[in-house]
């Protein structure tokens, strides 16, 4: 089968990747003059499926006004007469309740955890490098009520074996020895010892010359 991919981002040049293993003729198109040029050029590269949550929480809809106010908050809005747009706002805030989140969460860590056995199969399968690495990651908490508001999360990497610590003050600086100078401000972590980190475009990169390899064809600046 002929198919087309549009964006060589990250999530792109994989689904062409496995499109061609699978047998199919793939095309890539993206408006740039090359692969990983846009969100994957400096994504974060943290592979954290641990933390899969979606937006939609309790609290979220008193945060959002409040990212509205600010400058340079995380949230924009632009109101548009778009049905659509308003439809998924409506849909969005029934998703705010605790019930919901528990739901939400739950559907996605498998999902994610999945997505992680996935880039580990094919790393080794590969042998694709790009400065990855298993250190995990801590999250802090200020207040007690933080790190007691995890216990629903906790329940869901419990239910799905995802490898978890709570940690103490002396247990999150065990961890991270730099948190020494800061003790006092945090009550405690949780950890994910098994999360990993790496370079996104650089593994986008690599993974484009392997498909290149395999006939996948690149159009770049091309729309």
């Amino acid at each position: 089968m002929k198919i087309m991919v549009l964006g060589s981002g990250v999530i792109g040049v994989t689904t062409a990747y496995y499109l061609a293993e699978a047998g199919h003729e793939v095309t890539v198109i993206d408006r740039q003059k090359g692969p990983a040029l846009e969100t994957s050029f400096a994504n974060a590269g943290e592979i954290s499926p641990g933390y899969a949550s979606p937006w939609a929480g309790p609290g979220i809809p008193l945060k959002a006004i409040k990212w509205l106010l600010m400058k340079h908050g995380p949230l924009v809005v632009r109101p548009a007469f778009d049905p659509h747009m308003w439809t998924w706002l409506v849909k969005m805030l029934r998703n705010c309740t605790a019930e919901r989140y528990a739901i939400n969460k739950a559907r996605m860590v498998p999902l994610a955890e999945y997505s992680r056995d996935t880039l580990k199969a094919l790393r080794e399968a590969t042998g694709i490098a790009y400065d990855e690495r298993t250190q995990g990651t801590l999250q802090l908490f200020r207040t007690q009520k933080q790190l007691d508001g995890t216990g629903g999360d906790v329940e869901v990497l419990k239910k799905y074996g995802v490898p978890y610590e709570v940690l103490d003050p002396d247990g999150c600086i065990a961890a991270e020895p730099a948190l020494a100078g800061v003790r006092g401000k945090f009550v405690g972590g949780l950890r994910l010892p098994h999360d990993e980190t790496g370079d996104c475009k650089m593994f986008t990169d690599k993974l484009t010359e392997l498909c290149v390899a395999r006939g996948v064809k690149f159009e770049y600046d091309t729309t």
